[in-house]
């Protein structure tokens, strides 16, 4: 297959994730009073039948978080805590299991996915006090245990911003963080963004921003809880960043990697030459590269 097939496919592929969530012909308003509407009394997430297939798979709730739990009994000495993506607004979808299953199965350590408050229903403020409780119980718990935060594209930022808030408050870091196409300026003001919006086939700045607002509940998005890359790192042991050239998120993502170098903090970025958005999540070649790769960063040191 060539790079130029392997593109195309990619690009359906984000095309059909994208259209799980939100139907050809609905603004982002109407989409986000749906919501509104549909989690207007809480309920389970809803698992997917390949993630009810995978081996190892347990659920349960932990800081009343409903939390996924692959390889539970796992004698690895490092934890994945996985944050999905989704703006803030979306569920997983059947892509994020494809990814944490292959992940799941070449590490055979303990995952953590919790499927944590979402807006509009719930603000980024929930979902910190929630996943920061929980993530202490879990390191007081298990104080030998390596633990790697990782997530996807809205859960990549929202992980970065949590490192940076455990450092603000006295919290033991993450001893990695892995970021597949971290959302990591929700005000998207970089004007080099420009000349990516029509080569990204997926995401769209207008109704991330909508999302944003609604995550934000009128806090600042300079705020670096919701905008990590405004965030202090200097406390950050070691970030791994992925990204895809045919995503608007690209250049903001090379500026945090600017950021972290530029704080002294151990920092890699692997660039996927004309790929999208979480590239990673996807059936394509360059997709089992990264999750070897991913492997490697883990398993290494």
């Amino acid at each position: 297959m060539s790079k130029d097939e392997r593109s195309r496919q990619a690009r359906f592929l984000e095309r059909l994730a994208r259209r799980i969530f939100i139907p050809k012909g609905q603004n982002m308003t109407e989409v986000m009073l749906e919501l509104k509407k549909f989690r207007g009394k809480e309920r389970n997430y809803s698992l997917p039948i390949l993630a009810k297939m995978m081996d190892s798979f347990e659920t349960d709730r932990f800081h009343d978080v409903q939390t996924f739990y692959i390889n539970k009994d796992s004698n690895k000495d490092y934890t994945i805590m996985y944050l999905h993506g989704g703006a803030y607004v979306s569920e997983m979808n059947i892509f994020h299991w494809v990814l944490l299953d292959k992940i799941a199965r070449s590490l055979e350590c303990l995952m953590l996915i919790p499927d944590y408050p979402l807006a509009p229903l719930h603000t980024y403020e929930e979902s910190y006090d929630k996943l920061t409780k929980m993530y202490i119980e879990y390191i007081t718990r298990f104080p030998d245990q390596k633990i790697i935060l990782m997530g996807d594209s809205a859960g990549g930022g929202l992980a970065l911003g949590l490192a940076e808030y455990f450092g603000q408050n006295g919290i033991r870091q993450p001893d990695k963080l892995i970021l597949l196409s971290p959302w990591v300026d929700l005000n998207m003001d970089n004007r080099d963004i420009d000349r990516y919006i029509d080569v990204d086939p997926t995401l769209k700045r207008n109704e991330l921003l909508a999302d944003a607002i609604y995550w934000a509940n009128r806090t600042s998005l300079h705020d670096y809880r919701l905008s990590p890359i405004y965030g202090d790192v200097s406390m950050l042991k070691e970030v791994h960043l992925f990204v895809g050239t045919h995503e608007i998120f690209y250049p903001d993502i090379m500026k945090m990697y600017e950021k972290l170098l530029d704080a002294g903090v151990k920092a890699t970025v692997t660039v996927g030459e004309g790929l999208n958005h979480v590239y990673p999540a996807y059936p394509i070649p360059e997709a089992d590269e990264a999750i070897a790769h991913i492997a490697e960063l883990i398993k290494n040191g």
